[in-house]
C-alpha cells in the first residue's frame, strides 16, 4: 500500500508538469502562466515581464528545446522582428537570476534554449521522477 501511495504521488507530480498547460509544478519550481507567478519552494521570484514570459514558455516544454524565434515571438509578440542579441541578453539575466534556485537554461547552439532542472545533488528532477516511478512500479509488480 505504501508503494502505491508513493508511486501515485510521483506520478501526480509528473502529470502536473506535463499535462497542465496553465501550471508548471515539479515540487520545487511552480509557474502559474496566466497569473505571472513563479516561486521556488514557496519563495516568490520576481522577474520582469519579458523574462517571465521566456521562462514560462520554456517551462511549457521543460527538458525540450524551444527555438529562439519561438521564444522571441512568445515574449514580444508575433509582429516583433526577431533580435537574437536581445534574446541572449535576457537569457543571460535569467540564468543569473535563477541560478540560486537550481534552474538552468541550456543553450542549443543555432537552435534555441531549454529549461533544465537539477536537484540539489545534481540529478535531473524529471528524470528522477520517471526513474522513481518505473522502479516503484517494478517493485510493486514483483511483490504482487
Amino acid at each position: 500500500m505504501a508503494l502505491d501511495t508513493a508511486l501515485s504521488g510521483e506520478l501526480l507530480t509528473y502529470n502536473r508538469v506535463i499535462n497542465n498547460a496553465e501550471l508548471y509544478d515539479d515540487g520545487c519550481l511552480r509557474i502559474e502562466h496566466a497569473s505571472y507567478y513563479i516561486a521556488y519552494k514557496g519563495k516568490v521570484i520576481s522577474l520582469p515581464r519579458k523574462e517571465f514570459l521566456i521562462v514560462s514558455r520554456l517551462a511549457k516544454s521543460a527538458e525540450r528545446t524551444v527555438k529562439s524565434e519561438e521564444l522571441w515571438h512568445y515574449a514580444w509578440g508575433s509582429g516583433a522582428v526577431f533580435n537574437a542579441r536581445s534574446l541572449r541578453v535576457h537569457i543571460h539575466r535569467l540564468r543569473r537570476e535563477l541560478a540560486p534556485y537550481c534552474v538552468k537554461i541550456e543553450s542549443m547552439i543555432n537552435v534555441g534554449y531549454r529549461l533544465s532542472l537539477e536537484s540539489r545533488n545534481g540529478h535531473n528532477v524529471l528524470t528522477s521522477l520517471l526513474t522513481s516511478a518505473v522502479c516503484l512500479s517494478a517493485i510493486a509488480g514483483f511483490f504482487c
